[in-house]
């Protein structure tokens, strides 16, 4: 199971690293022709920005197999201190609290999944481009974040048990 969480974690640094750096070259792109060829590709902007909407949605579970997501840091370390134990319940409760939340709101994301499978939506300038894909990849991110968190809470109860189990046989090595 480790492999597999460390083969999705490098997947999902890759796909955010490029998705990222394509945004920013059809950014670029687009600023070299607008403002000094004054010649404005319209789906440029509108590819780029379902490119880095794909880039959040991966980037979201990236942070997710990291344990980070949008936080004061600042708090762990005030209330832990070094004890890797208070560190681990910590991040156990946090990562409890998030996968709640998120299957709280896993509910209307199945909705617009739904709907997003039964009505796909193309885009205007790029024709071609399935919106639905959006819809897609929002749904994937929520499975991966909440695989993520699961898999965090797994570790920090195993390494709990870790620290328990030195403390208490600490006096019969000697």
């Amino acid at each position: 199971m480790k492999k597999f969480f460390l083969y999705l974690e490098k997947v999902e640094f890759f796909l955010a690293s490029v998705g990222l750096l394509s945004a920013i070259i059809l950014t670029f792109c687009q600023v070299v022709n607008r403002y000094w060829l004054h010649f404005e590709i319209m789906w440029i902007s509108d590819f780029m920005l379902y490119i880095f909407i794909f880039t959040i949605y991966i980037a979201i579970s990236y942070g997710a197999s990291q344990k980070t997501h949008i936080a004061v840091d600042i708090l762990p370390d005030c209330l832990c201190g070094n004890d890797k134990a208070k560190r681990a319940m910590f991040d156990i409760v946090k990562s409890v609290v998030t996968i709640f939340m998120i299957i709280s709101m896993s509910g209307s994301t199945w909705k617009v999944l739904k709907r997003a499978f039964k009505y796909p939506e193309y885009a205007t300038l790029v024709r071609w481009f399935n919106m639905s894909w959006l819809t897609y990849a929002m749904g994937a991110m929520v499975v991966f974040a909440i695989l993520h968190y699961g898999w965090h809470v797994a570790c920090d109860i195993y390494e709990l048990k870790q620290l328990r189990w030195i403390s208490a046989n600490e006096g019969e090595a000697e």
